[in-house]
Parts: structure tokens; sequence; C-alpha cells
């Protein structure tokens, strides 16, 4: 065996922020613009300083340099010059970088690098400034004494799928490069919200918002569009217009116990005031994935409002020690730049859950909100009695958002010592149940149909319990989804939404229900509400929107699509197969080949004769065989 190469060099990580959006907005005018400025400027100069570039992602590109030094004079004449270059551009059409710069042992594999130093550069791009660099604390010990511009301490960062927190250093050749409102910064991945309990301070911020809702009203703004052009959408079913609705960005809480292992906490409050929040019909409320990249970030509320499309904007800081919390919150109008209410809460964790209630009814009080008794019933929790339990819960959270075997099973382990703490805690249940979904999913089990069938034991429990579980029913849903039970699964998915109209989740399994029952119009209609809520969907949730443009024969649309789950993806085979149908429906045979060779690399035994079979409707399979073969597939 031959033996394995590595070298030590210095690897730069670099994205175009909100590069989906742009090319959503002008797809050719992008592609053009950014082919334009590699060739003029930015090879160029990666050659300059000796790098070499070693791949591109669509809206990324990796480098390898042989010298630290090398790597950060590129990266900071880099974005020095596009700071100069954005100045002349229209806002809504700059092209504004991000990048991540770590120094690591790396493994060669032809023209390709690997290994644990590359993971780590792209982490940091991730949560880089826009138009700045993220470096390690490995780069900065290389530079620190031979740059004249100021590092900023970025502090200790847990990075996704990266085992130990990484000291970071932040740099902008001047005050942050604001992205244009069209562009939305990368997420990385915290815990999930909760679709119930939730703590007092929840219930607290859930009626900020509902202050937020009745200030709408009083404030005479009724019918003004609070969402981008784009998000506009109708939507089918009960699924509500976000253009109708005063739209809010719960901001993560900010962690002040001087310990990031409680971070777990400050997100588990911030996700389950957004949960709370949804479950309010009058309101747009952004999902996780929109707001979580803000985590750690000074970006004024007015540059978010306009990012996110919303105007109100609710921010929060947690401070636990030993059996005190403080929560401190303040709402702001983005848009008049203006500090609408601010408040600090500070109790023993024991009383948390008993003064809830008396808390939520003070705030709408204060804000002149008349809540009605159903929407009160629905934003409020039923809270277990044991914090423990639902620390428990927030523990396991934090666990699935690893997406690994072990990390699955300490999640159910920790949602099987909440559901002992208190028999009947229903998220502790319907959480479960989401586990055993993703075991199922991931074939991290030798009996797949008995870990899906104990979900649906599980999620059903949690509905028993709470009938108001959003989870609860969302678990059950896909339960039924996954088995091609599409009526049932319908059934319980509209459920949740009744309870969360602003559910991104919800609203993709929903969407997906609608592609294989054939309501094609709506199941699009769907997906781009979903959209609105979560611009950084799954990849399964970007396959379905695709598959259901390509149906209604919208092919560009399509290929736009599905060429942002290649992006992020690049080996998923049903991606790719639909590609070259959708291509070779578009007359563009070279490009098809292209896809198709792609999918025989990825998945060479491709059952490309039962791609469609989940269509329900004949014509639907017909026309993608038909597309398949054209593509040379079948």
């Amino acid at each position: 065996m031959a033996r394995e190469q590595r070298r030590l060099a210095a690897i730069v990580a670099v994205d175009v922020v909100g590069y989906s959006r742009l090319m959503g907005r002008d797809e050719s005018g992008t592609l053009a613009a950014l082919k334009a400025l590699r060739s003029e400027f930015v090879d160029p100069k990666i050659a300059e300083h000796g790098g070499r570039l070693v791949k591109t992602t669509g809206d990324g590109l990796l480098v390898e340099f042989a010298s630290v030094v090398d790597a950060m004079n590129c990266t900071m004449e880099l974005q020095g010059a596009m700071a100069e270059r954005n100045d002349a551009e229209p806002e809504d059409r700059r092209l504004v970088f991000r990048i991540g710069v770590n120094e690591g042992d790396i493994i060669i594999d032809s023209d390709d690098i690997f290994g644990d130093g590359v993971n780590v550069a792209a982490r940091l791009q991730e949560v880089a400034p826009p138009g700045g660099v993220c470096l390690s604390s490995r780069v900065y010990d290389h530079v620190r004494d031979r740059l004249s511009s100021p590092l900023e301490d970025g502090g200790e960062r847990t990075l996704k799928n990266i085992a130990r927190p990484v000291q970071v250093y932040l740099w902008t050749p001047r005050p942050a490069v604001s992205a244009s409102p069209a562009q939305t910064v990368k997420t990385t991945t915290k815990p999930r919200a909760s679709q119930g309990r939730i703590v007092w301070t929840f219930a607290a911020v859930a009626s900020v918002a509902l202050g937020v809702a009745g200030w709408w009203w009083f404030s005479s703004i009724a019918g003004r569009s609070e969402a981008p052009p784009a998000a506009q959408a109708a939507t089918a079913g009960n699924v509500p217009s976000a253009s109708s609705r005063p739209a809010i960005a719960v901001l993560p809480f900010v962690n002040l116990s001087g310990d990031p292992s409680q971070d777990y906490f400050s997100d588990g409050l911030t996700e389950d005031v957004i949960a709370a929040l949804g479950r309010f019909g009058s309101l747009t409320v952004m999902a996780r994935n929109a707001v979580f990249p803000f985590k750690g970030k000074n970006v004024k509320p007015s540059e978010i409002g306009r990012e996110l499309g919303v105007r109100y904007i609710v921010e929060g800081s947690v401070r636990r020690a030993g059996d005190r919390v403080r929560v401190n919150v303040q709402l702001t109008d983005a848009v008049a730049g203006k500090l609408l209410w601010s408040q600090q809460y500070d109790d023993e964790l024991k009383d948390v859950f008993a003064v809830q209630d008396s808390v939520t009814r003070q705030l709408a009080g204060a804000l002149a909100v008349s809540l009605t008794r159903v929407e009160e019933r629905r934003a409020l929790s039923k809270p277990t009695d044991s914090l423990d339990a639902y620390d428990l819960v927030l523990r396991g959270r934090e666990r699935l958002q690893t997406s690994t075997r072990q990390a699955n099973r300490a999640a159910r382990e920790f949602f099987d010592r909440a559901a002992v703490l208190d028999p009947t805690y229903a998220d502790a249940y319907a959480w479960n149940g989401r586990a055993y979904l993703e075991l199922a999913d991931y074939g991290w089990t030798e009996d797949i149909n008995a870990a899906v069938d104990h979900a649906l034991e599980l999620g059903r429990k949690a509905v028993t319990l709470d009938p108001e579980s959003v989870l609860g029913h969302r678990v059950i849903g896909l339960v039924h989804l996954a088995r091609g039970q599409y009526e049932q699964a319908s059934a319980e998915i509209d459920r949740a939404l009744a309870l969360n109209p602003s559910d991104s989740v919800g609203l993709q399994a929903h969407a997906e229900v609608l592609l294989w029952l054939g309501r094609i119009e709506e199941a699009i209609q769907v997906s781009e509400a979903a959209l609105r809520f979560d611009p950084l969907p799954r990849i399964t949730t970007l396959f379905n929107l695709g598959m259901a443009y390509y149906e209604a024969w919208r092919h560009a649309d399509a290929v736009r699509v599905l060429e942002r789950a290649i992006a992020r993806v690049p080996e998923n085979a049903a991606v790719h197969a639909l590609l070259a149908a959708t291509f070779a429906q578009l007359d563009r045979p070279q490009d098809a080949a292209r896809e198709r060779e792609a999918l025989k690399r990825v998945s060479p035994f491709f059952d490309a004769a039962a791609f469609g079979s989940r269509f329900q409707n004949p014509t639907h399979r017909a026309y993608l065989t038909e597309g398949l073969a054209k593509a040379g597939l079948i």
C-alpha cells in the first residue's frame, strides 16, 4: 500500500456571502460578475502570493499556501481591494467575501487536500465577518508581530463537527463591510428549536412579539409588506402569506455565564422563544437557521433587518449562576432604529416555571395587547415540574446537531433520562422520536423498521400528553411520509402547522407530501414559503423544490435550486440524476452528460428506472422517465 502523503500548509477557505440570493435575483449577471472578478483579480492575487487553487465549490474557493504569512497577506490584500471595489457598486450587486485561514496537517490525494486542518479552515470561514477574515490561533501566532492592522480577539468558538473549541481572531479592512440586503450569513448549527415546553423568559419574549403585532396594528402600518419581494409568493392551504404579517427575528441570546459549556442553555432559550412566537398566526417568525449565523457577531439591528427582511428584532442575554438565572431582553424597531422596550428578569431557577404565565400577562398588558384565550394557551408552556428534565432535553437537542451515531445515542439517553424524571413531559418523548427517526434515516441500526415504529410510538405518546406538541405531530407525520402514507402524513403535518404557522420544517414536510401526491403548484408555493422562514434548508427541501419545478416545466428554476444543492452536497446522487434530466429537457446535452458522469461516480448502481416511483400520478412519473431517458440514464 502506498504511503499516505501529508504536509503542513496554510489553508484558506473563501465564500461569497449570500450567493444563493444573489443568484436568485440575477443568475446570469452574478455568474458573469464572479467569473470576471476571479479571472481579472482573485486568481492573479492568489498566484502572486504563491497560493495554489485547490478547488472551487460553486460559491467558494479552497486555496493552499506553503507560508502562513503569504496566506494572510493575500487574504488581507484581497479583502481590502474588494472593499474599495464594492464602494463603487450598487448595494444589491456587491460581491462580498468571507474568508477563513488555518494552519494544519493536510492529506494530499491527487490535486485535492483533506484533513482536520482543511475542515477547521472551512468552519472559520463560516464565522468570519462579511468582508473580513477569521483566523485560528495557530495562524495568529505566526503573523501577530508582522501586521500593521490590529486583529480582534474573537474568543473561543465551538465550530460545527470540530471536537475542541478554537481560539479565533478577526480582521476587517475597516468597519465590517455590509452585505447587501439580499445576502445572508451562513449557518453554524446549534440546538434545534423545541416546539413545546418553554420557561417564563420565553413566554415573556413571546408577549413582546405580540406587543409588536399590537403596535403594528395601532400604528396604522397594516398592509405594509414586511418581506422582500422574492418572499411574497402566494402560499397554499393553511400557509399564511408572509407579506401580510409583521416579521420578527429573535437573535441568539448571549451566554454571559463565562462558561462556554453553558451555550446550550442560552441557545435553548433562543430556540424555544422562536418556537413560541411561531405559534402566533399574526406573526412571521424567522427560523433558527436564519438567525444563528449572527451569533457572536456585532451587527447593527438595521443591517440584520435588511438582510432578513424583518422589522422587529429581539435580543437578549442569559447569566446562569448557581440556582439563579438573570435574563435581559430588548425589542428594537430595526427600520426606525428605535429601542422599543427592554426588561431584566432575575429569579431562582426553581421558580422559573411558576412565574411564567404571570410574566407573560404583565408584558402583554404593558404593550397594550389583548391576547385571545386560544393564542395565549398556545404560546404559554405547560412546563415540566423538573428543571433537571428540561435541562436534559436541552442537552439532548444539542447532541442531535452533530448528526453522528455516537451523538444520536447520547441524545436518546438524555431524552430517556428526562422521561424518567418526568413521565408526563411531552417534549422528552417528541425529541426522542425525532432522534429515532434520525437513527433510521442514517442507517445507524440493523432494524430500521423497529426504529421507525418506536419513533411513531414516541410521537403518539407526546401528543397524548400534549395535544398541541408541534414536534410530536411532526414526528408522526414524518413517519407516515417515510412509509408513503401521504394522506395520514398530510393530516399530522397540517396539525403541526395549525399550531405553528412559521414551522419551516413542517412546511418543508408539507411540501414533500404535496409533491408526491402530484399537487405540484401547491408544493412549489409551500416550498417557497418555507424558504422565506429558513434560507438554509435541508438538501432534501431543495431537491423536492427542484423536482416540483421540473414537473411544472420550470426547468431554469429547477437548475437554479438543484445547483444550489450540489454546491452544498456535491455527492448527492438524486440531485445529479434530476439535474441530468432537467438539462436534457432544456436541450443542453453537454451539461446532461456531465451530470450523468457525476452520478456514475457517486452512485454506480443508481436505479434510474425506480427514481420517480413515489409519484402517485402516472403522468408525473412518465415525464421524469422521459427526461432521464433523454439524459441517457435509462
